[in-house]
């Protein structure tokens, strides 16, 4: 005969078993109920970014003005044997009807290229500056301070060339190998012009290195700024991502922290800005200088793709402004 004693204990294990149970089903609702709404909440940030960037894009024109942003770029000779290689040159633009964002990134010509597999470059300061200009693109619409989107860019850049490194840890490994043991890092760089222009006339703009921007207001005048000339020394006025040598390569990023070697300011009353690297000859900065506040757009950018530009080196303009519908 079975004692009433075990039937009790029999019974109370087979309760909490049967509880345990209800506990761990009220517990997956539960958690399955959070992910819903962090999901649904997550849904409506993205739809309400979205939906911003709609109306931005087709509010009204302010005061009858139409955006306008145009790149021209030529590569310069080849600085190694690479003849077929793309110039390390970069601009890019984001516009609206309210703003204009746009960047020149100058990549360094002499520094190191680390060649993957089928030919494909791994690490070069052309792809560092397609780095960063995909990284402007994406973040543009999330800052209106220049040099905050600037930095936020450089983070950004810094994750997509990190993924880069641990997809192809092998390639750089064997680069590592083919290369003198006592070099301890690889670096490439770029200098960088970064402005945003608002359809009411203001100007923020960012600068590390030597591009150069002229800014003109509605009636053709040259509004003054500080990147309108170029730096006194430019030193360590470069934006470096360096690779470094270990057992697993890694990947580090420096900004210059000099007030000489950054550039920060704001304008007031431009309508029109012409940024351009150091490829840019200085008689083709003059004649931009005296033929936009004589022509009009059209006319000075026809002249402008005509006219002779002999240096021996990659060029880019952007030519970005607001003008009257």
């Amino acid at each position: 005969m079975v004692k009433p004693s075990l039937y009790f204990f029999a019974g109370a294990s087979s309760a909490l078993a049967a509880f345990s149970v209800v506990v761990r089903k009220r517990d997956k609702r539960r958690e399955e109920a959070r992910q819903a709404d962090a999901l649904l909440k997550r849904r409506a940030r993205e739809e309400k970014q979205r939906l911003a960037a709609i109306t931005d894009a087709i509010e009204p024109p302010v005061s009858g003005l139409q955006p306008r942003a145009e790149l021209l770029v030529s590569a310069g000779p080849r600085k190694s044997t690479r003849e077929t290689e793309l110039g390390e040159d970069v601009a890019g633009t984001v516009v609206t009807t309210q703003r204009i964002i746009f960047w020149v990134l100058d990549g360094t010509s002499d520094t190191v290229v680390i060649p993957g597999e089928q030919g494909r470059d791994l690490f070069s300061s052309r792809l560092f500056c397609l780095a960063i200009s995909a990284a402007l693109h994406q973040l543009a619409h999330k800052h209106t301070d220049a040099h905050k989107l600037a930095e936020a860019a450089f983070d950004e850049a810094k994750q997509q060339l990190q993924r880069q490194l641990e997809q192809h840890q092998a390639a750089f490994q064997r680069f590592g190998q083919s290369e003198p043991a006592e070099t301890p890092h690889w670096d490439v760089s770029t200098t960088m012009l970064l402005g945003i222009l608002s359809a009411s006339g203001e100007l923020d703009i960012f600068r590390v290195g030597d591009s150069k921007a002229i800014c003109f207001s509605l009636d053709k005048q040259v509004v003054p700024t500080v990147i309108d000339q170029k730096p006194a020394s430019i030193g360590l006025g470069r934006i470096h991502a360096r690779l470094l040598r270990g057992e697993a390569f890694t990947l580090d990023l420096f900004t210059p922290d000099r007030p000489e070697q950054l550039h920060r300011g704001q304008a007031s009353g431009v309508s029109q800005v012409i940024a351009f690297s150091d490829g840019v000859g200085h008689s083709t900065e003059q004649y931009m200088r005296r033929m936009l506040a004589q022509r009009t757009y059209a006319q000075f950018r026809n002249e402008l793709v005509r006219t002779p530009n002999k240096t021996f080196d990659d060029k880019t303009l952007v030519l970005a402004g607001f003008e009257p519908m």
